[in-house]
């Protein structure tokens, strides 16, 4: 069988191409041509002799009516292996990957068996004999990693004639499987094809975007204290002019830029947006209090990450007492070393540090105990309609006592109705953002509403509907 796989290796990402060969009783000529021909660092062979060897497939396809099956594959994770394990614990991890291939692709399952009067479910079976090979734990030192893998299949001559298109095909499935939750597999079709060149296009898009920074918009969605009547904060939330597309909310390229190397960018752009709009406020009137930002779990893992929020505060002139960093449950568990010392030095330097969508991972009692965490914010699916769901209320009600026991600040988000405002009240939370308040407000209008909410003291009207993100 055919296969390209994608592998990190030291600092660099680089291709390996790999096909299973017998290398059984070689002359000393034959292992120099191997040397030349194979990855110093698995022993599967490179993109040349990979490519040699799809020609020969095809050719003997073509010239006998057969198939030939090739898989692109990904490792799913693998870069979280590098960054927090550091190289050396990557490259072996790689050498035990490549092993696996070795022995779960037996030479019945290579380019002979695949080739001629297969079928095409053929290749989703060989397929799940690598998910399973690859997905089982390994040791490496003291260390027990999981990785799993994605694959793409493309097949002659249903999705293409030639290398580079049965390998364009591969690689668009690949990335499929990915969307699809990863350690999955997919077969490329052409309405994927369709689909990847629209995803690719809004990436370029969107890296323009981020790049010139004319399209990008920040809005802010009002923290209200009900029980003081008082608005405790902002969060920003980030928008898209998109030229073509009209006004975009992150749930339409948020998950691109995660996907892709802009994620850090973009956090970045938000960031000093942010603490650029908050110092404007506080010069015109606006009282005291903090703008949220959400930090990528790719930033944080970012060793430069104090130093480049220092940078932004510094840039805007705002103090630091101004500003609140929202980090996830997962940078939080996966990240915990790391993340538990920026937290530390984020919260010496006077920022507020929250849990986002709190409830939807797995945080320990443990973290929230030892790390100057400031507030949880109850996810918006606890949220929606917890005046009818028991369950929802039973989360919600043990998030609120932790968070009381910790004297820690808890905040629900996504509140929509009157009675899940009542129901949040009646189990102890009164600080609620969601549209039931306000939709997210472009900067223009922040002081205005601000100043209203504070002077009023009627309760908020039941007529707005909607995600509040």
């Amino acid at each position: 069988m055919l296969i390209a796989a994608i592998a990190g290796v030291a600092a660099i990402t680089i291709v390996v191409m790999v096909v299973v060969v017998a290398m059984r009783n070689r002359s000393s000529k034959q292992r120099g041509a191997r040397v030349s021909q194979h990855d110093p660092l698995t022993g599967l062979i490179n993109r040349t002799l990979f490519q040699d060897r799809v020609a020969s497939a095809l050719t003997r396809a073509r010239r006998d009516g057969g198939l030939v099956t090739l898989m692109f594959l990904d490792l799913d994770g693998f870069k979280d292996v590098n960054d927090r394990f550091g190289h050396s614990v990557g490259d072996e991890l790689l050498r035990q990957i490549a092993g696996r291939l070795l022995v779960a692709l037996r030479e019945t399952d290579t380019v002979a068996r695949l080739e001629g009067g297969q079928r095409v479910e053929d290749a989703g079976r060989v397929a799940m004999k690598i998910l399973k090979a690859v997905a089982a734990p390994y040791t490496v030192g003291t260390h027990e990693l999981v990785v799993t893998v994605s694959i793409g299949i493309s097949m002659y001559p249903i999705d293409g004639d030639g290398y580079e298109e049965l390998m364009s095909g591969a690689d668009t499935a690949m990335y499929q499987a990915k969307s699809a939750g990863k350690n999955t597999y997919q077969y490329f079709t052409k309405s994927l094809r369709d689909r990847t060149s629209d995803r690719l296009s809004l990436l370029d898009d969107l890296r323009a975007a981020i790049t010139n920074g004319d399209q990008l918009r920040l809005v802010y969605q009002p923290k209200v204290d009900v029980s003081r009547g008082v608005v405790t904060g902002l969060e920003a939330l980030v928008r898209w002019q998109h030229p073509e597309k009209g006004l975009l909310k992150p749930r339409s390229f948020v998950p691109l830029a995660e996907e892709s190397d802009l994620i850090g960018p973009m956090s970045q752009w938000v960031l000093d947006q942010a603490c650029r709009d908050m110092k404007v406020w506080l010069g015109i009137g606006l009282r005291p209090m903090r703008v949220a930002v959400n930090i990528s779990d790719r930033m944080f893992r970012d060793t430069s990450l104090v130093e480049s929020i220092a940078v932004s505060l510094a840039a805007a002139d705002l103090d630091p007492r101004h500003l609140e960093v929202e980090v996830t449950e997962r940078t939080i568990t996966q990240e915990a070393e790391r993340a538990g010392r920026a937290i530390e030095r984020l919260s010496d330097m006077g920022i507020k540090v929250s849990i986002d969508d709190f409830g939807t991972g797995s945080s320990s009692l443990r973290h929230l105990q030892s790390l100057p965490i400031r507030a949880l914010k109850i996810d918006t699916s606890f949220v929606t309609n917890i005046h009818e769901r028991k369950e929802s209320a039973a989360i919600a009600a043990a998030i609120i006592a932790i968070a009381q026991c910790l004297e820690i600040e808890v905040i629900a988000e996504g509140v929509e109705s009157l009675e899940e405002l009542a129901r949040l009240t009646e189990l102890g939370c009164s600080q609620v953002q969601g549209y039931l308040f306000a939709h997210p407000l472009p900067p223009n209008e922040v002081i205005a509403f601000v100043e209203s909410y504070d002077r009023s003291l009627s309760f908020p009207s039941n007529s707005a509907s909607g995600s509040s993100q």
